[in-house]
Order: structure tokens, then sequence, then C-alpha cells
């Protein structure tokens, strides 16, 4: 072996070496916790969750009065999410020691690329750890415990997984704000709720209903002023349970969103509960994905599957025809054959 090559694997053990002793620190607690003790088996007393990754995004999770959680402070956390979350918490557990041979390298990728967890109960922190990567075999997951009292890392990092489980934990961490929020719009018995109301602006082929009572209703067209004495109550029940459940399906990443929500909109949805909540619900064209445009054979002029949508004023989001598009109708849907209204 040369002298040069001697001289690069050197530097190359250095450099891991100072990785290795930069991001970890070393030995066992001297409060008596180990370095494997990951879990949390009390998670009901979990009052936050602290995630961070390496581009400094974070998101804060937070138990409310009521056991709800919130994102961040502001918005309400999806449950599915945080119930997996609580669970991962609860159950993990070591599967291996890390193979020597492969130590040096979980040792980089853990410095360069772990996301950070804190877990709190009330204000005081009670565990932290880092969360790596898969293993190979994409069972277990690389994980490095800290003291959560002084917050220095432990020097042994471990495989660890959730017993009965096949794969690995990373993606139950994860820092983006939209991915954890709750995307529920409305959520509602026929009866909870005291109007609704469709218009498509340009047109005067739009709607109201007004609920009166179990089996009353009222039907107009709310820009003529005219009432529609006869109509289907059947169809107006049918319709009404369109509403019993609206969610987004993401958040919309668009670089023209101005000149989007300055377009004329689709349809405007408004609805007004019993409890005089309000929800607004723009609708607007949303150009089809390039990679989408043979999809069904048709050259469709908007996307076939999806709109984007400007929820009360604030949340820019993407929503499915399959959801939404059983609600664009009109008068006539509650009086004879029902008629469509979204340009394809």
């Amino acid at each position: 072996m040369n002298r040069k090559r001697i001289t690069l694997l050197v530097l190359i053990a250095l450099g891991l070496l100072s990785a290795y002793f930069f991001f970890f620190g070393g030995g066992f607690s001297t409060l008596g916790e180990q370095d494997n003790d990951f879990a949390v088996q009390d998670t009901g007393s979990i009052t936050k969750i602290f995630i961070a990754d390496k581009n400094n995004t974070t998101v804060t999770l937070t138990r409310v009065n009521g056991g709800q959680w919130m994102v961040n402070g502001h918005y309400v956390a999806r449950q599915d999410c945080i119930n997996n979350l609580l669970v991962t918490i609860k159950m993990l557990a070591v599967k291996n020691l890390i193979d020597p041979r492969g130590f040096p390298v979980v040792v980089k990728r853990l410095a360069s690329s772990a996301l950070k967890v804190e877990i709190y109960s009330g204000d005081k922190r009670i565990k932290m750890y880092y969360v790596g990567g898969p293993t190979q075999d994409q069972t277990g997951t690389y994980m490095l415990l800290a003291n959560h009292n002084t917050g220095k890392n432990y020097s042994q990092p471990y495989i660890m997984y959730i017993p009965g489980f096949n794969g690995y934990l990373t993606s139950r961490y994860f820092t983006p704000e939209p991915d954890w929020r709750d995307r529920t719009i409305l959520r509602s018995s026929p009866y909870q709720l005291k109007s609704v109301q469709v218009l498509y602006p340009g047109s005067d082929s739009g709607f109201g209903i007004t609920i009166l009572g179990r089996n009353r209703f009222t039907l107009d067209n709310p820009l003529t002023k005219q009432n529609i004495p006869a109509f289907d109550t059947i169809a107006v029940k049918q319709y009404l349970t369109y509403y019993q459940t609206l969610s987004w399906e993401t958040s919309a990443e668009n670089p023209k969103k101005d000149s989007i929500l300055n377009s004329v909109p689709i349809a405007l949805i408004n609805v007004l509960d019993t409890s005089g909540k309000k929800y607004e619900i723009k609708l607007f064209h949303r150009q089809t994905p390039e990679a989408d445009k043979d999809k069904y054979g048709i050259a469709y002029k908007y996307d076939p599957d999806r709109m984007y949508a400007l929820i009360n004023g604030k949340d820019f989001v993407i929503v499915q025809f399959f959801v939404f598009g059983k609600m664009l109708q009109n008068i006539a849907y509650f009086t004879h054959a029902p008629e469509t209204h979204v340009e394809k």
C-alpha cells in the first residue's frame, strides 16, 4: 500500500472520529438512565413533542385541554398521525446492536441527517433522542439516546424497532407542518347545518338550501331571489349528506398562487351550521399535471381529478373531484335529472 493511500485512510479515520466525538458524548447517565431506554410507557402523561431536522425545520405538537393535539400552537393535529407517533414512542425496543464493521457509517449518517426528538411531561423534558434512517433490510431504525437532563448524547446508537411490526420507523417522525395538520374542513350531520349556498360566478344557476327542521327545507336561487316551491326533499337530504365530512387532500405549492386566486372561481360554497360557525370554500381550476395529460386518453383542459381550493380565506390546498364534484349541482338536481357545471 503506497504512502498516499495510507495518508488518505488515516485522514478518513480521523474525520470519522472527529464526527463521532463531536456528535456523541459517552457513557451512561449518572442518574441511572440507560443508553437504550428510549420508550415512554405512560404516553398519557406526554404533553409536548418537539421534532427538528437538520434543515432547521421544526414542529411542536402540544396536547391541550380535552386531549386534543395542536400543531405549532395554531392548527388541530391529524389524530391518526398523533396516534401512530404515540404508539411508536411507547413500543420502541432494541432490536440489535450496531455491527462494528458498519459503526463508522452509522455514526456519520446520524451526525449528518438524524431527526432530533424531545418529549415533555408538563414543562419537564423526559426523553431526548435522535432518529436516523432504516437498516439495509428496512426492518430496523438507527437511533441514539441522549441524557434528557443534560442534553449530552450517549456513545452507543442502537437498531430500534416495534415488536410485531415489520418496517422502519423514520417516517413516523417528520417536521413539515402541513403534513401534521388535520385536513378536515367540516364534519357534521345534516341537521347540524343551518344553510348551504353554492354560487357559480358568471352564472345564475346557483342555489341555496335552508334547513328548517327534520324533513323541512327551503330551496331558492340566491342571485334571482327566486323561491323554488316544488322540489324533491329526498334529493335535498341526499345532497346534504355530502357535507358530513369534507377534507382537503394536501397543501398546495404553486408559484402562480396569486394568479390562481385572482382568477374566476369554479364555485363558491358557503356553509353555516347551527352553532353559527361559517365555512367558505372557493374552488379553482388546476392545470392538468404534465405526467397526467394522457392518463385517460382525453386531453382535458383542466385536471379532471383535482382542484385548488381556498378554505376560509386562508388555506390554499388541493381537493379531489371525487369529494367535491358531487356538490357542484344546480337547482335542476333537486327538481329533475341533475346537471353538472364543471368544465374539464
